[in-house]
């Protein structure tokens, strides 16, 4: 989600850990808890211990994401937009577990994925890849002085003394940038030197991008690292236009194991001869306990598991992979009511790349038959995995402005 129109999902984005933007000020005013914590230690530390703090903290977030690398977990990203009298009228769920393929890049596996129902936001392919795991962001030590960090005092939450920080980028990125920060406050364990809870919003905003207040909290995994295990948000995004949109989200993170190397994903020509995983190497075949040919039968012809029936591989949002996507022609009939909005398109690609059917499933209905005739010509890489080429389903999304 996230160049968004009202696109929703850059939440996450947030959600994960810390993407630090705007201006301090700001983000003491609109992240910061309504009431001042209720701090346990002396917030007069000199500032050599409060660069020391800073300093280690921000190298165990860089031992973290390397550690995470090394992760496999389950993500179940729950975003519902809420109506007027508090109902819930569209809803965006998506259940995956996530591991690690033999070049390290991570893989989305998707167990549960229903149609989105959103209706005052829609889904791009940047906010696939920001729901793509815990985050894509972390305070890194490399980036520490690219932020402000002013230390707030000390404050005890469940059992744990807490360093409390606000912090934001010194400079603003470029809102055309692809680069999203994080503007808000940060509670960091005093004896792990660890982030542990995390509360603010991305950044840069614009008219048209607005994201909610995320609180993230981590639990200590394999009594190392502190990985975030759920985010929350409840929250209005008011547009420039008077637009009040709210959404709630809800992201848990589960089952984290170590797990690299489960899954192979190659493009054409570039397939291992062996391709059997970890889990077939050491499972034993079933016994075939089907019956065997009488002596006066037909011998049966050998089936060719390889060759049977696939249903497709989920692919989700699917702009950002084609190697080839036309855009749209606004119709002539649409411009008598000057329509405009976005419209997704679920598709189907066979095992070359080939778009092979089109339906829309989102948008205006003067809009749908431009947006399905599109699609149909867009192309991309054939989907390998593990050695064998896949159908690959998902969505494409095309935005059409009034004529």
């Amino acid at each position: 989600m996230m160049p968004i129109n009202k696109k929703l999902l850059e939440i996450v984005v947030c959600a994960g850990l810390l993407l630090l933007t705007g201006h301090l000020t700001a983000a003491q005013q609109t992240t910061a808890d309504a009431k001042a914590p209720t701090m346990t230690g002396p917030a007069n530390l000199s500032q050599a211990q409060i660069d020391d703090i800073i300093r280690r903290f921000t190298a165990k977030e860089t031992q973290f994401r390397q550690a995470l690398n090394s992760y496999a977990f389950k993500r179940d990203a729950l975003i519902q937009e809420i109506g007027m009298g508090g109902q819930v009228i569209g809803e965006y769920h998506r259940v995956s577990d996530f591991t690690f393929d033999d070049k390290g890049t991570r893989f989305e596996k998707i167990n549960f994925f229903p149609m989105p129902s959103l209706q005052g936001a829609t889904m791009t392919n940047e906010d696939l890849e920001d729901l793509g795991g815990v985050n894509p962001f972390a305070l890194e030590g490399a980036k520490a002085a690219l932020y402000n960090f002013k230390y707030i005092g000390k404050e005890r939450i469940d059992e744990l003394d807490l360093y409390v920080f606000d912090v934001a980028p010194k400079v603003m990125p470029d809102p055309k940038s692809k680069e999203r920060v994080f503007v808000g406050r940060i509670w960091v364990d005093d004896h792990d030197l660890q982030i542990v809870k995390a509360k603010g919003k991305a950044g840069p905003e614009t008219k048209k991008n607005k994201f909610p207040v995320v609180e993230t909290y981590r639990e200590q995994i394999d009594g190392k690292y502190w990985f975030p295990t759920y985010a929350y948000a409840d929250d209005d995004l008011v547009f420039d236009n008077g637009t009040d949109f709210r959404i709630r989200m809800r992201v848990k993170y589960t089952d984290f194991v170590v797990g690299r190397g489960r899954v192979t994903i190659t493009e054409v020509g570039e397939a291992p001869e062996t391709t059997r995983t970890k889990s077939e190497q050491q499972t034993p075949a079933k016994p075939d306990t089907r019956p065997t040919s009488s002596p006066t039968s037909q011998p049966q012809p050998t089936t060719d598991t390889a060759s049977e029936e696939k249903a497709p591989t989920e692919g989700g949002f699917l702009n950002g992979k084609a190697i080839d996507l036309p855009q749209a022609t606004y119709p002539d009939e649409a411009r008598k009511s000057h329509a405009a909005g976005t419209v997704q398109v679920q598709v189907l690609i066979d095992e070359t790349g080939k778009v092979i059917s089109a339906k829309a499933v989102f948008g205006p209905e003067a809009l749908r038959d431009a947006a399905v005739k599109a699609a149909l010509r867009a192309k991309f890489k054939p989907t390998i995995v593990d050695g064998v080429a896949v159908k690959v389903s998902g969505i494409l999304t095309y935005d059409f402005v009034a004529q």
